[in-house]
């Protein structure tokens, strides 16, 4: 086994909702969208493995910890920077599969980038969704600059956003970004989404200190540790940082402990770097099947809603890889759109 973090030990339920300030229907909502991810997740990992979708990241694990933070955002108002890995962060925000596959499949028709970009470069104006940079730990940066932004403007009541994995943290772009936040004191949420892994390199021989909530304390913010694939608490601790931001009280260290359950990318082995029991350890503690569990345990839904919500998902996204698939790639004459000094785009983007 690697010298990455040991799973903890599986729990059965998840925290209650009703003290995280959840509604029934949100969770229900939650668990549905989770779902939903998992199964677009799913299909993009066929797709790839056909040969049709070149390059996927997978989101598969981390769906309690995206689904919970997009839960305390205001989609539309708060901006959100993501990374490559936060699919399902985009989703819960109002991307929709067909949108996701559009994106996958570099169709012409796709929001993020009219199928320009590699896929993970989630972006949309109405979602205020910013796509990031390829280049790991600089799009936090971005988020910050947003930040600064609403102190020049003197807009109040809105916040920033900014996910990325714990190896981003090891990146100077990433110190520069959380110490200016913290020396202007910036409505600006940082969320490390710790999966244990940058790639292929564990956690102990990326991060000097076992949790990295712990730096907070160097850039003046506080640092909070949660369980990652706990829906609700991501989204008190989520909700609770957003509030601060938004309220003026500054920026937050959100460490989210969490498990990629598939190798890092299509491009990746994860059998040469991590065992078979430490990767079972996790599924043991997947976030969906945990909420599902909870969610039949508080009598939210019974076993045949769950099955009726799981077919009309299947449902939802074999009509929207279907209509992806036979959605017309860029046209050739609009290469150059959206270049510098290429000239006016043509009319249909």
């Amino acid at each position: 086994m690697s010298d990455a973090a040991a799973a903890p030990a599986p729990h059965d339920l998840c925290g209650d909702h009703a003290a995280a300030g959840l509604a029934d229907a949100q969770v229900l909502a939650a668990l549905r969208g989770m779902i939903q991810a998992r199964a677009v997740d799913d299909r993009l990992w066929l797709l790839s493995r056909q040969g049709k979708a070149h390059f996927v990241i997978t989101s598969a694990g981390h769906e309690a910890t995206q689904f919970g933070c997009a839960l305390a955002v205001h989609a539309g108002r708060d901006y959100v920077v993501p990374y490559y890995r936060d699919m399902a962060l985009a989703m819960a925000l109002g991307q929709t599969p067909l949108e996701i596959f559009l994106h996958a499949l570099g169709r012409a028709a796709d929001p993020s980038s009219g199928g320009r970009q590699m896929f993970g470069h989630f972006n949309s104006r109405a979602l205020r969704i910013v796509s990031g940079s390829s280049s790991v730990g600089s799009h936090p940066l971005h988020a910050v600059g947003l930040a600064w932004a609403f102190r020049i403007t003197k807009e109040r009541g809105l916040a920033a956003m900014t996910l990325f994995g714990e190896g981003a943290t090891a990146e100077g772009a990433w110190h520069e970004a959380i110490s200016f936040a913290g020396i202007h004191q910036l409505p600006v949420v940082f969320v490390c989404e710790n999966n244990q892994y940058a790639i292929s390199v564990p956690q102990a021989r990326e991060v000097p200190v076992p949790d990295v909530a712990a730096k907070a304390a160097g850039y003046g913010m506080p640092g909070v540790i949660v369980d990652g694939n706990d829906l609700f608490a991501v989204y008190a601790a989520a909700r609770q940082a957003m509030e601060r931001a938004r309220a003026g009280g500054g920026p937050t260290l959100l460490e989210c402990k969490t498990y990629r359950l598939r190798p890092h990318s299509n491009a990746d082995d994860d059998r040469k770097y991590r065992g078979e029991d430490e990767v079972s350890a996790w599924r043991a503690r997947d976030p969906i099947t945990r909420l599902e569990r909870y969610a039949l345990a508080a009598e939210l839904i019974d076993q045949t809603g769950v099955a009726e919500l799981r077919q009309a998902v299947a449902a939802e996204v074999e009509q929207a890889i279907d209509q992806a698939e036979r959605a017309p790639a860029p046209a050739v004459e609009t290469l150059f759109d959206h270049l510098y000094g290429a000239g006016e785009p043509s009319s249909d983007q």
